[in-house]
């Protein structure tokens, strides 16, 4: 038996939905498929269409709660103990997709991990592609890949979800997924990893995406004041205090307020790089401490 669980907010969920009653549908298991739209601006899927599949239910908030609350609702609404979890701007990559997950219930906690569209996007679309594919998707061509932990694809029981729920103080994008997989681990959960990707959606602009970026490393801020250990492993807090520590915070605000344009029009360039975004956000990281202070 087993809820599959769909956040959408503006975005077209259909295809993904349909594709996964059909795969749900061939494994001839017990399931339902439960779709919250968490208070769209716009209505970009046929609900009609989707509600005429079987074992479907179809939420609509009255009020936009969030990316992690959104995922504690739909927990709560599900009727099994497996849980499914599967965010609209992605696409299986397997046909048997649903089947890889079934092999997998003796697990308490697995993540199937995301990849990136086969080709790549033209600019502006290119920075978002680029960033999955080097630093979100797992490769498992030799025996020291490193598997990135993603509430986008992955599956749980009920009961520890409940019992470890996503942290509802994260609104919007950024670092839900580390809190939530992070506070997991120190609890004392095996989180397994399995070769099952999402395909991530590119068709996000670089302007949209340093926005996202931008509301993730304001939510970096507010965990880190209200728990520095939790957010200590994280790449960029470990760069922030070896740089405070050589007090090199000014030089590298300085930096980053120069080279600001060239920045930003490299990231909507065909060549976008990763090593300059890298220093995006830890300059913009470096300014919204400096400024909290």
């Amino acid at each position: 038996m087993l809820s599959i669980l769909i956040p959408v907010y503006n975005y077209d969920v259909q295809p993904l939905v349909e594709e996964i009653h059909q795969q749900a549908t061939s494994c001839k298991i017990v399931f339902e498929i439960i779709i919250i739209d968490d208070f769209s601006t716009q209505m970009l899927f046929g609900a009609n269409q989707i509600k005429q599949l079987s074992n479907i239910k179809l939420i609509f908030n009255k009020q936009n709660i969030g990316r992690s609350a959104i995922r504690n609702l739909l927990a709560t609404e599900a009727t099994y103990e497996n849980l499914l979890f599967i965010d609209a701007g992605t696409f299986p990559k397997s046909e048997k997709f649903i089947s890889n997950y079934l092999n997998t219930l003796e697990h308490n906690i697995t993540v199937g991990g995301m990849t990136q569209e086969a080709s790549a996007p033209k600019k502006p679309y290119k920075l978002r592609w680029l960033y999955t594919k080097k630093r979100e998707a797992c490769s498992f061509d030799d025996e020291n890949h490193n598997p990135t932990f993603t509430s986008a694809n992955f599956l749980i029981k009920k009961p520890i979800l409940q019992s470890h729920p996503f942290d509802e103080s994260i609104k919007r994008y950024g670092f839900e997924d580390f809190i939530f997989f992070n506070n997991l681990k120190i609890n004392g959960y095996h989180l397994n990893f399995i070769n099952n990707p999402v395909i991530h959606d590119a068709k996000e602009d670089a302007d949209t995406y340093l926005l996202k970026t931008e509301y993730g490393l304001k939510n970096l801020v507010l965990l880190s004041n209200k728990n520095k250990d939790l957010v200590s492993e994280i790449k960029i807090v470990d760069a922030h205090t070896k740089i405070k520590t050589l007090g090199l915070i000014p030089l590298v605000i300085l930096i980053y307020n120069i080279i600001n344009p060239i920045l930003i029009k490299n990231f909507n360039s065909s060549h976008p790089s990763l090593l300059l975004f890298d220093f995006y956000k830890l300059g913009y990281y470096c300014t919204l401490i400096s400024h909290k202070k």
